[in-house]
């Protein structure tokens, strides 16, 4: 079994429940976590995107772009949460 990928987003607390409910709706696509860290000042919660449908999560992701406050979205390749400079 492959683990899911870890992704994290800026945006703010009322945007993530917006984003939560659209994402829920693409059954197993990911899961968006409501806690969450900062880094370089801005707000980033943590999103597991099954493996295998990266794809499909960023396809929605851009089409989200329209309608919410979305800032960074970044792949988590273990590097943020060691060095959150980067």
């Amino acid at each position: 079994m492959n683990e899911a990928l870890v992704y994290w987003l800026a945006t703010s607390e009322e945007e993530i429940h917006y984003i939560d409910a659209i994402i829920s709706a693409y059954d197993g696509m990911a899961a968006v976590r409501r806690d969450f860290e900062v880094f370089n000042g801005k707000i980033m919660y943590k999103i597991y995107v099954s493996s295998g449908m990266e794809d499909e999560f960023l396809e929605v992701m851009d089409r989200l772009r329209e309608t919410a406050a979305i800032g960074d979205l970044i792949r988590d390749d273990a590097q943020i949460a060691a060095d959150p400079s980067s």
